[in-house]
């Protein structure tokens, strides 16, 4: 016979923040803690963690969906410089065609735009974010004005791809009078946006990885690894307001354009969750009644 002393969990939101190839720690978050029991009532995304969110709330199939999903198109991470000369002249055309896609253009990941379009649609099921199984919204940056852009109704592939498009990889997203790009440049933690879709504690996940750097040649690396200290920065006063920060550890630097450790970070996202069940468990787990 069942105990009338039953255990329950408080409602609490979940921000899933940006961070490239490293977002898919979010993956391994959500498993864990449907494994442990636990479920988010609602969801905030940023860049490629708008990307995880929206699929979790829409697609039925969002692990593998998430976890198979084809990166083969997306602009690679610049490579280190090798010492043979024909190696060198090649890398330094293709920094050379970056920079020209960037100034004539909106940047290198402009020619794969409809692919990573038609994936989008994929992983959200060409849905409306509205109509999530729970409450999600998505935070962009309007580059026009500078401001947070919070995202809750429309296309979700429309959406996500506003909150994750790179400025000087990807172009950004024509809304009106707005210039939509990547959402962690103006919020990577949004706490409040979070409390107004769910009542209790905020957990938040945290993939940046500023202690650890790729190793940096060329000024694209320097420019990129510039801005992320600077997100990170801002991003840190922003997570303290978060009831609870989960941290994954990456056991090897994994820059932002860099897809091809997707179970490395997904497992990353697993452990953090484990690591902190107390912690989690304590939040989040009501008291007898």
């Amino acid at each position: 016979m069942r105990s009338k002393h039953t255990v329950g969990t408080r409602p609490f939101s979940l921000i899933l923040s940006g961070g490239g190839g490293r977002g898919l720690a979010h993956v391994g978050v959500l498993r864990a803690l449907a494994h442990a029991g636990l479920y988010p009532g609602a969801v905030v995304g940023v860049s490629m963690g708008a990307i995880v969110a929206a699929t979790y709330t829409l697609n039925p199939q969002w692990y593998a969906a998430l976890l198979t999903m084809d990166t083969s198109q997306f602009p690679e991470p610049p490579k280190r410089p090798e010492n043979d000369l024909r190696a060198r002249i090649r890398s330094l055309l293709a920094s050379e065609r970056a920079l020209l896609d960037m100034f004539v253009g909106w940047g290198a990941g402009e020619r794969a735009l409809g692919f990573g379009k038609k994936l989008l649609q994929g992983l959200t099921g060409g849905g409306r974010l509205e109509a999530g199984r729970i409450p999600v919204a998505v935070i962009a940056s309007d580059l026009q004005s500078g401001k947070r852009v919070v995202i809750r109704q429309g296309d979700a592939a429309e959406a996500v791809y506003a909150s994750a498009a790179l400025p000087g990889v990807l172009p950004p997203l024509r809304r009106g009078r707005q210039l939509l790009a990547d959402g962690s440049y103006t919020d990577d933690a949004p706490v409040d946006v979070a409390r107004a879709l769910c009542a209790g504690p905020v957990i938040a996940v945290d993939v940046s990885q500023t202690e650890e750097a790729c190793q940096i040649h060329n000024g694209f690396q320097a420019m990129m690894r510039a801005m992320e200290i600077c997100r990170h920065t801002h991003a840190q006063i922003r997570f303290q307001a978060a009831d609870l920060v989960l941290k994954p550890h990456f056991p090897l630097p994994i820059d932002v354009l860099d897809f091809d450790h997707k179970r490395c970070c997904i497992a990353a996202g697993v452990r953090v969750v484990r690591h902190n069940i107390k912690a989690l468990r304590d939040k989040l787990v009501m008291p007898p009644s």
